[in-house]
């Protein structure tokens, strides 16, 4: 029978389905007499209390209080015998054994039917997870203003439209030099903004909305007391429950100090003298800088070699005077033609390089290329006759192997090609871009054939707990035997697989594999059940709606319990939007561990530890192996411990290969271990036989 049966069949007396509610409900109901006797209490104060009804009643109501609160006891009893009423007290109540617990009580008076007071009812329940949460997000909270405080990095959120307010932290606020908490509208930030940098950042953070790419840029502003800064402003799109983009969010960071010690230290070293633009040394900074932000952000640079047509026939006609001042004139106009983020360059004589950040493609090189020609086409007004000249320009686009020397050698050539050609033009340098596809896709190809013709292998590193003396698991690690190159290691194909969507299939079979060698060493080292094997996986193979069922399935064939599996995750994939968080808490439900990998790499936001059901963090290597020179990366890991600790997360240091960084990872607290100091990755057999040894003693200490 139901419950809606039992309440219309068994329950048709009004007091006995009062009694019926008062004794299932989850809170603690207690009735006390007005001599603070206890007449009887409910299910719910059995839980909350620790004693059964019939073991309690009779007993004084002060036993479930401290000792210096008995007074407070006689106070509500009197007040209650007068008939008034006490609303959601707060206190601390005695357990059964010996406990205490924090308390939220509603003490009301009971009165018979002449309306005198009876005696009293009071309601609890405890609230002491809730504090511990409230407590644990204040300090998580006071932990990023800090961080961000010291660093100089404020978190910013905004949604679409001129009008929308935007959200920053304290330290926004104090970038931007204004009073925390002042309303800032969109339109009221980009009018702070630089106007020869509006323009960008305006079709940056398009880019970051259509695209979902992010973005990042340095911009200049005035603050509102008159101050120009530089800013680093990064941006992400943020994603609603139904996949829709319905604003941005990143971080900002003032590099005023190191914008001008860029400019102070480079400006006598790497000037032209002639035309005060930049000099080949300092062209080939800015190139270098301009190919790493194309590669983080998605986008391309494009290098311009330009040089004027035969200026040495107007420098033997006018005079050297005259093609000096051709020279700065030309100078000026290529500057009036690129934007703030753009450098031009005089190599000397009348070579000239210009360098375009944030190129989409070829294309757009090329028109950029068209509208500096046809500005070099006017007429220049000298002394003596307007003198016009033409140009010839080659264009050299990024690629993922581009450097700063082989784009500027690779845009000489085609300008070369551009002078053969007739002149007045501009050439694209393509040769190599042709040759790396041509390479890529037989590479890409070579790798679709690597999973059908088992070249793909797995090695496993593993983990140890000091805490434990033993170790408690490995990483399973893919490998690639190309027939040959040899043994090719991940970074070199796992960005290909990953652009080709070759990662979903190869991370399907990389989960497989690692789930029956797991299987395959219980059942070969009996008393290891509770080993477990840790799993890289890629953001693309998270935005698939059909990982968690591969993942089950994985656990099936290989009869493990979930919780033997540990998904690692990087920072970047997990704050990826609704569709990894829904993924996320799917996996966890199942039973899987989530894991964080290379946690701290990364901007972004902390609010996603408390959003998503994540298990464990791993510090990054490259903090691990900064912990003997290094006092930041020491109070970095310190930092990631902590955090760990008040989420009551297990923190697994990677990357240990010397005593000095296991001792200082030990006196940060962290306990769990992985690297060439315990073991180097190996072949299922070489970890089995690590994982059964003991711990060395070193190590253990």
């Amino acid at each position: 029978m139901d419950g809606g049966a039992a309440l219309s069949t068994g329950l048709t007396d009004p007091r006995a389905l009062l009694s019926a509610i008062v004794e299932g409900s989850d809170d603690a109901i207690v009735a006390v007499r007005l001599d603070g006797v206890i007449a009887g209490w409910n299910r719910g104060a059995e839980e909350l209390y620790g004693y059964r009804s019939e073991d309690i009643t009779g007993s004084h109501i002060s036993v479930l209080y401290p000792e210096d609160e008995l007074e407070v006891v006689a106070g509500i009893l009197a007040s209650v015998a007068r008939g008034e009423r006490h609303d959601l007290v707060e206190g601390v109540r005695r357990r059964r054994d010996g406990s205490t617990i924090e308390v939220e009580v509603r003490v009301s008076p009971v009165f018979n039917q002449a309306g005198t007071v009876v005696g009293a009812s009071a309601i609890a329940r405890s609230i002491g997870d809730q504090r511990r949460r409230e407590r644990e997000l204040r300090e998580s909270q006071a932990f990023l203003e800090q961080t961000q405080e010291i660093g100089h990095i404020g978190s910013w959120r905004a949604r679409i439209g001129p009008e929308s307010v935007l959200t920053w932290t304290p330290e926004a606020y104090r970038i931007f030099g204004m009073s925390p908490g002042s309303v800032v509208r969109n339109l009221d930030f980009f009018n702070m903004i630089h106007p020869d940098d509006r323009q960008l950042l305006m079709e940056s953070f398009i880019k970051v909305r259509t695209e979902r790419a992010r973005g990042e840029l340095e911009v200049r502003i005035t603050r509102p007391d008159g101050v120009p800064r530089w800013l680093l402003i990064a941006a992400d799109a943020v994603v609603d429950h139904s996949g829709a983009v319905d604003g941005l969010s990143g971080v900002v960071q003032d590099i005023t100090e190191r914008k001008h010690a860029e400019l102070g230290l480079m400006l006598d070293a790497f000037s032209d003298q002639l035309t005060g633009l930049p000099n080949r040394g300092l062209f080939l900074d800015r190139v270098g800088r301009a190919v790493t932000h194309a590669q983080r952000n998605g986008t391309k640079a494009a290098v311009m070699y330009l040089n004027l047509d035969r200026f040495e026939r107007f420098n033997d006609a006018r005079g050297r005077e005259q093609g000096d001042a051709l020279l700065r004139a030309v100078a000026d106009r290529l500057r009036g033609a690129l934007r703030a983020t753009d450098t031009v360059a005089r190599f000397g004589a009348d070579d000239f390089g210009l360098v375009c950040e944030s190129v989409a493609t070829a294309a757009e090189a090329a028109e950029r290329a068209e509208r500096v020609l046809a500005t070099i086409e006017h007429p220049f007004a000298l002394d003596g006759p307007e003198a016009q000249i033409t140009a010839s320009v080659g264009i050299a686009v990024s690629d993922l192997d581009a450097s700063a020397e082989s784009m500027v050698r690779d845009a000489e050539l085609a300008m070369h090609r551009a002078k053969e050609q007739g002149r007045n033009r501009f050439e694209l340098y393509d040769l190599g871009l042709r040759q790396q596809v041509q390479q890529r896709f037989a590479f890409e190809a070579s790798l679709r054939g690597a999973l059908d013709g088992h070249e793909l292998f797995l090695e496993f590193q593993p983990i140890a707990s000091i805490a434990q003396g033993r170790y408690v698991g490995a990483e399973a690690l893919v490998r690639w035997r190309h027939p040959e190159r040899g043994v090719v290691q991940p970074n070199d194909f796992i960005s290909v697989a990953e652009e080709s969507g070759l990662i979903v299939p190869i991370g399907t079979w990389v989960l497989d594999s690692a789930c029956r060698q797991l299987r395959a060493w219980r059942d070969a080292a009996p008393g290891c059940g509770d080993w477990s094997v840790s799993v890289n996986v890629a953001g693309v193979q998270l935005r698939s709606p059909e990982f968690a069922d591969v993942v089950s399935a994985a656990l099936a064939r290989a009869e493990l319990e979930p919780s033997s599996l540990c998904l690692e995750l990087t920072e970047s994939t997990l704050i990826d939007g609704g569709v990894v968080t829904d993924l996320v808490s799917r996996l966890h439900q199942l039973g899987v561990r989530i894991s964080i990998d290379d946690f701290g790499t990364k901007y972004s936001s902390l609010s996603y530890l408390t959003r998503l059901a994540i298990d464990e963090l791993k510090i990054d290597q490259s903090f691990v192996q900064g912990l003997e020179t290094d006092r930041s990366s020491r109070a970095v890991v310190g930092a990631i411990v902590a955090i760990g600790r008040s989420l009551a997360l297990p923190v697994t240091a990677e990357g240990v290969e010397t005593e000095v960084q296991l001792r200082a990872l030990q006196e940060l607290g962290c306990e769990t271990f992985q690297g060439f100091y315990f073991a180097r990755p190996g072949t299922p057999d070489a970890c089995l036989a690590q994982l059964v040894q003991p711990l060395g003693m070193a190590a253990a200490r």
